[in-house]
């Protein structure tokens, strides 16, 4: 059960995502992809990640960041990538953020 900090944190996490993606992002957005959804990925995708640390206090120090992120590519260049059996990335989702702020890591 989320309680009323935890609660604040998400909205704010919600209010980081919008300001660091321009996408709107709620409760219903859980489930979406940092990187595909998103399209957020290579050093953009770590920036994002740096500053979620700091901002909600989440230790990233063991977080394998090339286990979730391509690198930095176009778009296109990835879509036919992964069509051709380039081994795909986990999908790093707004689900994930959510329950790294409520145990202070995202590993």
């Amino acid at each position: 059960m989320v309680n009323k900090i935890q609660f604040m944190d998400f909205i704010k996490l919600y209010q980081f995502l919008k300001a660091e993606t321009t996408y709107s992002i709620d409760d219903n957005s859980s489930n979406l992809s940092i990187e595909k959804d998103l399209k957020i990925y290579g050093d953009d995708a770590y920036d994002l990640l740096v500053k979620y640390s700091k901002e909600f206090n989440v230790d990233i120090s063991n977080f394998n960041f090339n286990k979730y992120f391509n690198s930095e590519i176009d778009g296109i260049s990835l879509f036919i990538l992964n069509l051709f059996g380039r081994k795909k990335k986990i999908d790093l989702t707004i689900k994930d953020l959510k329950e790294a702020i409520v145990l202070g890591k995202l590993e």
